[in-house]
């Protein structure tokens, strides 16, 4: 892996030096295709405006990002921005460590490969155009139509464009984007074939136990062969240029109770007498446009809810409980007001008309 890391960071120190003036760009990009946006994001709009579609792009975030975490602890990838003092590759060779930046976006606390970028955006993305071509009948069983590779084009360059701006960043080789791209889209693939419709809370409650089970199997297996689970946290506070870029929604523990919360919250709500209630009420456009744009405003405000940071356990644990609250607002709370309100506000408006 040795020669294969270090003519990756070749490339990512001539690519930092050739579009140095650029850098806000792939931060753009970067940030586009972070994994949290699945669930702040994709999930509240498209779940507003299609709820069997919604449903299903959320499995397959939390899936992947479950996946994501489980291969990073099992392969132990390194990342460019702290690989470059730990091996002694340079020494060997009397070079000078190479002049990688590390930016604000840089310092990811998890181990590097799969990239969760590229994985998590392969899967949400590949959901996403999918359920598009067969609401536009491009679909079909016999060929392919021009829309249909377009699409797919686009989502293939979507992808590559993002994974360089990873590269860019120092976050990761390219083989792990790669690596991630190849798993998100055969993982979205395979969850679009399941069924999830007849779903109760009991195997919503099954499916959060079940993830953080075999998460937390796989770091006590880890311990028990002599490895440390937490091994790149380490490394991230050791060679992380300044310390204000390292976070704890980073770390591996973070993203577990984000998904095992967004699980159980995903169930809460699906099978809370509001969601039935809502459920019941044929939305018109106006009325989806409506619950995404209050289901997006109630994702984006979850961002500004600071977590207590006094205890390290307490502050996982606050995470598990809004992450799960969170679903439930967006899924059953918001459609369940919309529903109440839309007749009384659409009413009043028809009377002012008349008047």
């Amino acid at each position: 892996m040795d020669l294969i890391y270090e003519n990756s960071v070749s490339a990512i120190e001539t690519l930092q030096t050739r579009f140095q003036q650029q850098k806000s760009v792939f931060f753009t990009i970067s940030n586009f295709g972070d994994p949290r946006y699945a669930f702040l994001f994709y999930a509240p709009l498209v779940f507003s405006l299609d709820r069997k579609i919604g449903t299903k792009l959320l499995w397959v975030s939390i899936i992947a990002e479950w996946s994501n975490q489980v291969l990073k602890w099992i392969l132990h990838g390194e990342r460019p921005y702290w690989w470059i003092y730990e091996t002694q590759v340079y020494n060997k060779t009397g070079s000078n460590t190479p002049a990688i930046q590390q930016y604000f976006m840089t310092c990811e606390t998890g181990p590097g490969s799969p990239s969760g970028h590229a994985m998590v955006s392969a899967a949400v993305w590949y959901i996403l155009i999918t359920a598009f071509l067969e609401k536009s009948g491009a679909i079909k069983k016999t060929h392919t139509n021009m829309l249909a590779s377009v699409s797919w084009s686009v989502y293939t360059i979507l992808l590559c464009v993002v994974s360089l701006s990873r590269v860019y960043l120092a976050a990761h080789f390219p083989h792990q984007c790669l690596l991630g791209m190849i798993i998100g889209c055969g993982l979205a693939i395979t969850m679009n074939k399941i069924s999830l419709d007849r779903l109760k809370l009991t195997h919503y409650v099954i499916a959060t136990f079940g993830l953080l089970g075999s998460a937390m199997a796989t770091y006590g297996v880890l311990h028990v062969l002599g490895l440390n689970p937490l091994w790149s946290v380490d490394r991230a506070v050791k060679w992380c240029a300044k310390q204000e870029y390292i976070h704890l929604d980073t770390t591996p523990f973070f993203s577990m109770m984000r998904y095992c919360g967004f699980m159980l919250g995903t169930g809460i709500g699906l099978n809370s007498v509001f969601n039935k209630k809502a459920s019941e009420v044929p939305f018109s456009s106006g009325m989806k446009i409506t619950s995404a744009i209050l289901a997006i405003g109630v994702a984006k405000l979850s961002e500004r809810v600071p977590l207590p940071k006094f205890n390290i356990a307490f502050f996982y644990f606050s995470a598990f409980v809004a992450n799960t609250i969170l679903p439930f607002l967006m899924i059953a709370m918001v459609p369940y007001i919309v529903s109440r309100l839309w007749p009384v506000i659409v009413g009043g408006a028809d009377k002012r008309k008349q008047q």
